[in-house]
């Protein structure tokens, strides 16, 4: 009888009973999944993890990704919750362009928000080369070593 029990339990916890995810695992994932899809170029993908007021900004800043920008490494370096509800995550892209040889290198840090789901509000470029991040012609030329944008 013990033994039909504890062959239950096993069962049952390997059946699927998983603990819930936590904000920070959802954070996570939402990252994950933003940042890959950045990576290999899929901005339809990437776009649905942008807050929808910011989307067509995002959009812009992100043009010349996969035309005239290859990326040719990410990785998320850095995630920190600020917040229950808020997170700021750094990301190092090794980037180059089209038309050149030179490898460059670009910390990105993103601010996201969780309001029914982790969206990116916010991203700036905290070191390396600023010109990773297009700004549009309206904008005001961003100062040496620095470009920030709330979209």
């Amino acid at each position: 009888m013990r033994r039909t029990f504890a062959l239950l339990l096993v069962a049952l916890a390997a059946s699927g009973c998983m603990m819930p995810q936590t904000p920070t695992d959802k954070l996570m994932d939402a990252a994950y999944d933003h940042n890959t899809a950045l990576r290999f170029g899929r901005m339809d993908i990437a776009r649905e993890h942008v807050v929808a007021s910011a989307r067509e900004a995002w959009a812009q800043r992100h043009a010349s990704w996969g035309g005239r920008v290859r990326v040719v490494d990410l990785e998320l370096s850095d995630v920190r919750m600020k917040a229950r509800d808020e997170a700021e995550v750094r990301v190092r892209v090794e980037w180059q362009r089209i038309d050149e040889a030179e490898l460059r290198t670009t910390e990105l840090v993103q601010k996201w928000r969780n309001a029914s789901g982790w969206r990116v509000h916010a991203e700036e470029c905290a070191s390396g080369d600023t010109a990773l991040l297009d700004r549009p012609a309206d904008t005001a030329k961003p100062k040496a070593g620095s470009a920030k944008d709330d979209f």
